[in-house]
């Protein structure tokens, strides 16, 4: 049986870390532009070199303040920009009858569901996992970052079946970015998902090869190991990891919700008895958090998503502490009951 090989190096700022840009777009509360743009400032000054975001978020708004920032503070030649495609933002006007089934309705300003609170009004996302809709999603990208190429592109949230054939068809979203990965238009392919089944489907439904790397978020932290299988695929195929939710929502941070709703009982049981665990090495939860992400070698890097400067330079320090953290702390929360027993924790 195939057993998940573990890192033992030294974390890095611009090798460890992703700035996840989400929270540029606001989550839950309104972010100032000049807070956005401090958050990136500060971001770079310490080294950060990969900078992840989405049209899904804000609907465009997370794109545009991340690319004004960077023609204000960093430099295109030594920063790592990626985004994502599945989703086109259109303006209310130009949405076709045709494209109306395909409204993702839930991210709309003044849905109940919408998380981004600072989303312009009068535009809407359309779902849409086929080449052409790559291409339209990808040339709005560039325009709002105002750049001309991204590093990467993910294949964002492929998590039903419909999106699931769309963008696994002849023709449709894989294939497209394959296409700009021949022709030197981006360097890397990848994947940006919540479900690791579908993970996994996409993972095993193309070629050896097809991938470079794979975000998945939310299903490999200190609460949610649903990942490791993925992990293991990953592994034997030579597809970097980059892990999201590292903080699972907010919670292992002093936040209140897990998956984007409120924190059950349950959960909150767990994450006390992991700080306990945390307390009793002398070390920052988060720091706890961070390490356990990075512990499988095949996870390059981990996104960490910031709203602010001075959470920049906490989760810098917190990253330093990590480094630190004595290997006995998982040998521990195995025996604690913390960890499946099919996570090695040995180096």
């Amino acid at each position: 049986m195939d057993e998940l090989s573990l890192r033992n190096e030294r974390f890095q700022v611009s090798r460890h870390l992703i700035l996840g840009c989400s929270p540029l777009a606001g989550i839950y509360r309104t972010i100032p532009e000049h807070e956005a743009y401090q958050t990136i400032r500060t971001a770079l000054d310490l080294g950060f070199l990969d900078l992840d975001t989405a049209p899904h978020y804000g609907l465009g708004l997370s794109e545009t303040r991340l690319g004004r920032a960077v023609a204000m503070y960093g430099s295109h030649s030594s920063i790592r920009i990626w985004s994502k495609v599945g989703r086109v933002i259109k303006s209310v006007a130009e949405v076709a009858v045709q494209d109306r089934p395909r409204i993702e309705h839930s991210n709309i300003q003044g849905n109940v569901g919408c998380i981004f609170p600072n989303t312009p009004v009068g535009v809407v996302p359309v779902l849409d996992y086929s080449s052409l809709g790559v291409s339209c999603s990808h040339e709005d990208s560039l325009r709002r970052l105002g750049t001309a190429a991204v590093h990467g592109l993910r294949v964002h949230d492929v998590e039903d079946e419909t999106s699931f054939i769309h963008a696994m068809a002849s023709g449709g979203a894989i294939d497209e970015l394959l296409r700009l990965r021949e022709s030197g238009v981006i360097k890397n392919v990848s994947l940006g998902m919540n479900d690791p089944a579908y993970t996994m489907r996409m993972i095993r439904g193309k070629p050896r090869g097809t991938f470079d790397s794979i975000m998945l978020a939310g299903a490999w932290n200190l609460l949610d190991q649903d990942g490791f299988e993925v992990l293991l695929e990953c592994q034997r195929r030579d597809i970097k990891v980059h892990v999201a939710g590292i903080f699972a929502s907010g919670i292992l941070v002093g936040g209140s919700t897990y998956k984007y709703d409120v924190a059950s009982p349950e959960i909150i049981r767990r994450r006390e008895l992991w700080s306990d665990l945390a307390d009793t090495f002398g070390a920052p939860l988060p720091a706890v958090a961070i390490a356990f992400a990075l512990l499988p070698a095949i996870v390059e890097k981990v996104a960490v998503g910031v709203k602010s400067a001075e959470e920049v330079h906490a989760t810098v320090h917190w990253l330093e502490s990590a480094s630190r953290l004595n290997p006995q702390l998982w040998v521990e929360a195995k025996q604690r009951g913390l960890l499946s027993v099919n996570i090695p924790v040995n180096k």
